[in-house]
Parts: C-alpha cells; sequence; structure tokens
C-alpha cells in the first residue's frame, strides 16, 4: 500500500507505524520455524514459480514418514518431523536433490489422543542454521546438531489438548520455547538452548486449550491464548502485557510487524461436532458427561463449560453447551492490536468471514484471510474494511494449511492437495490452480525460490530455475 492510496486520515496513522517498522530486521533468506521469519509466513526471495505439480517445474520429490508438521529450511537443507508406528523421527534432506543425508528417531514413550489431522508429529521442528530443535508430544525435545548429532533430549510431561498438542516450538534468544494450552495445567516454558535445561516456566489460565504457536515481537514472546493475548519476558517469563476480549480456543497464529498484531480467535465446536469427531455422547441419552469422553483430559473441559455456562449438575446438553458457544461467538473475532507505549490498545475486530484453522497473512501492507470453502479475504490492516472477499474457484474444500507469501503471489494449499496461486493486491486476482495429487495439511515453505510442499507421503520442491 503505499502512502497516496490511503484514505485521508490513514496518512498519518500510517507514518507513526512506520517510524517503529524501520528497525525491523527483514526476514532471513532461511524458512526456519512454522510460517518461515518469525511466523509472518512471508519470504524476500524472488523466482518462484506459479505453475507447478509433479511434472512441471519440479526440482525433486521424496517419500517422507508420515506427518502433517511443516518443512522447515536451512543452509540448503530441509528437515521433516514424522513418525513410523511408535518412533518418532526426524528426516535431514539436500535441498537440491532431495537425497536424505540423515534421519534419527526416538520412541515414544505415551500415546497421546490426537484427533486428525493432528497426528504424532503434528509440530513444525525449529532451527537457528547450527542446531536443529523437535517436539515430540509422546516424548518431549530432542536437539541436533545440523549434521545429525544427538545434542540433548528433555521428556515432558502429557499434554492434555482436547485434539492434541500441535503447537511448535519457537527460538527466543537462547532459549527454545514452548507454548502448552490444554485442559488443565496450561503454561509456557522455556530450556536452554545449550542443555535442554528447563529455564522458566509460567501458568496460563485454563480453559479448553489452544493450539497457536507463538512469536517474537521487540525482545519479547507473544502468545495467543484463551481470552488473550500476552507479552512474556524472554529471559524470566514474567508477563509483561495482556489484551483480552480473546476467543477461548486460540488455533491461528498471531502475525506482527512493528507494533501492530492481528489474532484469529477460534470457538469452542458445536455440539454436533462432539458427537461426530470426538464420539461423545456414547449412551444416546443428548447430554454429554465428563466420563463419555474418550480422552480423560476433556473431563474438566465439560465441568468447566457446565460450571460456567450450564446448571452445575455435572453434564451439559445441546442448549446448554450452544448456548455457551452463543455467548462465546461474541469473543470469536479477528482483532487488530496496537501497543501505545507498554500497553496494547485494540484498533479494531470483524467478526465475519473468519478463518477456521489458517493463520491471518500481513504482506505488503494488506491482511488476507482465508477460510474453509477457498474463501480469500482482503483487509485493510488499519481498519478493518474489506477491500475484496470472493471464492478461489477449483479449490473449495477446507484449509488447515496456512496462507504464505514471496514475489508478488500468495500460496494457499488445500486439504485436498490442490495449491492455488494468487497475485497478492488488494484486488488479488487468481493466478493457477496446481493439483498435487495427495492430501495436504502441512503449510508450505518458501526459500530460495523454491516451494517445498509436504502432503499425505511426499515433500515436493518446486523451482523455476
Amino acid at each position: 500500500m503505499k502512502a497516496d492510496e490511503l484514505r485521508p486520515g490513514a496518512q498519518c496513522l500510517i507514518g507513526v507505524f512506520l517510524l517503529f517498522f524501520s528497525d525491523v530486521v527483514a526476514p532471513a533468506a532461511g524458512w526456519t520455524r512454522f510460517r518461515g521469519p518469525d511466523g509472518s509466513g512471508v519470504s524476500d526471495t524472488r523466482g518462484f514459480p506459479g505453475t507447478f505439480g509433479p511434472g512441471t517445474n519440479l526440482l525433486w520429490r521424496a517419500k517422507v514418514p508420515a506427518g502433517n508438521s511443516s518443512p522447515v529450511v536451512a543452509n540448503g537443507r530441509v528437515i521433516l518431523a514424522g513418525y513410523e508406528g511408535s518412533r518418532r523421527t526426524l528426516s535431514c534432506l539436500d535441498g537440491n536433490s532431495g537425497a536424505r543425508l540423515w534421519e534419527n528417531s526416538i520412541e515414544a514413550t505415551r500415546v497421546e489422543r490426537k484427533t486428525e489431522p493432528n497426528d504424532p508429529a503434528s509440530s513444525t521442528p525449529v532451527t537457528d542454521g547450527r542446531n536443529v530443535y523437535v517436539l515430540f508430544s509422546g516424548f518431549g525435545l530432542i536437539s541436533y546438531s545440523m549434521d545429525g548429532g544427538e545434542r540433548w533430549r528433555t521428556p515432558l510431561e502429557p499434554f492434555n489438548q482436547p485434539r492434541g498438542m500441535s503447537s511448535s516450538p519457537i527460538l527466543a534468544e537462547d532459549l527454545i520455547v514452548v507454548l502448552a494450552d490444554q485442559v488443565t495445567d496450561s503454561h509456557i516454558a522455556a530450556f536452554e538452548t545449550s542443555t535442554g535445561k528447563l529455564k522458566w516456566r509460567t501458568t496460563r489460565p485454563n480453559f479448553v486449550g489452544g493450539y497457536s504457536t507463538p512469536l517474537v515481537s521487540r525482545g519479547a514472546i507473544v502468545a495467543s491464548g484463551p481470552l488473550e493475548l500476552t507479552a512474556y519476558a524472554t529471559a524470566t517469563g514474567r508477563r509483561l502485557w495482556s489484551a483480552g476480549r480473546m476467543g477461548v480456543l486460540p488455533i491461528s497464529s498471531p502475525v506482527c510487524e512493528g507494533d501492530l498484531f492481528f489474532v484469529n480467535n477460534g470457538a469452542v465446536p458445536p455440539f454436533e461436532s462432539l458427537i461426530k469427531d470426538m464420539k461423545a455422547d456414547r449412551n444416546g441419552d443428548g447430554r454429554l458427561t465428563p466420563d463419555e469422553f474418550p480422552d480423560p483430559s476433556f473431563k474438566e473441559a465439560v465441568l468447566a463449560i457446565d460450571r460456567a455456562y450450564g446448571n452445575g449438575d455435572g453434564a451439559v446438553d445441546k442448549q446448554e453447551w450452544d448456548g455457551a458457544l452463543k455467548l462465546m461467538r461474541t469473543l470469536n473475532a479477528l482483532v487488530a492490536i496496537r501497543m501505545d507505549g507498554a500497553q496494547p490498545k485494540e484498533l479494531w475486530r470483524m467478526t465475519r468471514s473468519l478463518p477456521e484453522v489458517a493463520s491471518p497473512l500481513l504482506y505488503r501492507d494488506i491482511l488476507y484471510l482465508l477460510r474453509d470453502g477457498g474463501i480469500l479475504t482482503s483487509v485493510n490492516p488499519l481498519d478493518g474494511s474489506v477491500w475484496k472477499q470472493d471464492r478461489l474457484p477449483g479449490v473449495a474444500g477446507r484449509f488447515f494449511a496456512s496462507l504464505v507469501a514471496a514475489d508478488g503471489k500468495l500460496f494457499a494449499a488445500s486439504e485436498s492437495g490442490k495449491v492455488a496461486v494468487v497475485k497478492a493486491g488488494r484486488e488479488w486476482q487468481l493466478l493457477a490452480v496446481n493439483d498435487l495429487g495427495e492430501a495436504c495439511y502441512a503449510t508450505p515453505a518458501l526459500a530460495e525460490g523454491r516451494i517445498f510442499v509436504r502432503t499425505k507421503n511426499t515433500i515436493f520442491t518446486f523451482s523455476a530455475r
């Protein structure tokens, strides 16, 4: 967005924002964590093809262990987490050829409940270019050198999100940070990158869990969670500030540019989803009791909702559950936050056309939202007004992967394995739809002019060069 394109009054506001933007470091060429440089979903490299597939602009493809986590790329290497039975694997491939450089595995010490598309390797690894760190919910944290040598391993306590742990670890200075929003014992914890030892652990509010991945902004760790967006001091885990009136079940990850934050909030699933997806109400009486859930960790969530929104009889029925959901929908919104000194200030919120899973994308001063059905929306980040909203033809279905962008293009990967390429802009335009022929849940990685897409059984690497 150029200054002379803004509406009256907005030019002064964007000028203030640019004062803060001037000290932001440009994203690195690699793609070293979930959604790339600090979770932005944006690469500053060029040369990405618009059309690609198994027979078009394919540099290489390789069979890999199952896993819905995203690939990370650094120093010409591609790293993926996966699983085979009780084994949890970390694979390192050559970025030029797809040749497997090394693969390490560890045995899971427990089996945790997962509902699709979460799986035993849902969390994306993170790397600093020298070492790599991976979280397996069935074990804990492990670190390897880029040559595959194990550096340390740190077992962690079981996680108890209703749909399974899927938040990815991030790096903050010399710490590896894990966010665990769950039914009980929610917390954020930091471990030393050199040893894996716990540095600090801070309790977070409990409700029904969350699945968001945090980011680092202006020296603090910022995490979306039930009912609030919170910043923590990197060195100590001390709460620095929080912004309230957020959703109760965050799935999307926040995005940030300068002093602007954009947070998409999820909501508790409807009653019908509990019956279908979680196989609740086993006796068919139309009421959900804590002992009817196959995952014991969800018992506390049922009791919490009954206490807060029901009649306190220890069970919930459709009227109580959906009544609670109706009240919670007032918090289900995309919220824009600006830091006013040391305090957050809400700029605007929108409650319609929100993504179910995919994180927002801020690219070239335009905010993009992608929801199921292939509905893409371009939004003015200053006031939340919609520039364009339309359906991407040929890619209807669900989207678990988040939007990513580079070289003036947006890339949207659907569950069906179709990747839409869109010309970025207020009046965005569809350029191509590429069919990979396999289910896709992982967010693509963009690095060195190449597109890395992980499908159910394969990783594809596409390049125009």
